[in-house]
């Protein structure tokens, strides 16, 4: 699955096992709580203790976290029916 990490400094697309909203929104409350804030490591924390990788292809991602907001969003999207 793949998830949306949105900040001010730049966006990153994890791509990673699938996990509920649920689960996600308890990742991202963990990593707000450890992260080193001037270092800035949120991303390499989430990857490394929940096994996310950083993809560079543009794809749609599931669930975004707005860092700047701290916020947790499901993405709903309706398939094409050409």
């Amino acid at each position: 699955m793949v998830v949306e990490i949105e900040y001010y400094k730049g966006n990153v697309l994890l791509y990673g096992p699938k996990i509920s909203f649920e689960e996600f929104e308890l990742q991202i409350k963990n990593i707000e709580s450890l992260y080193d804030r001037q270092e800035d490591n949120f991303v390499p924390l989430l990857c490394r203790m929940y096994h996310w990788n950083i993809i560079e292809d543009e794809m749609q991602a599931q669930y975004i976290y707005d860092r700047d907001v701290e916020k947790c969003f499901q993405v709903h999207w309706k398939g094409y029916s050409g």
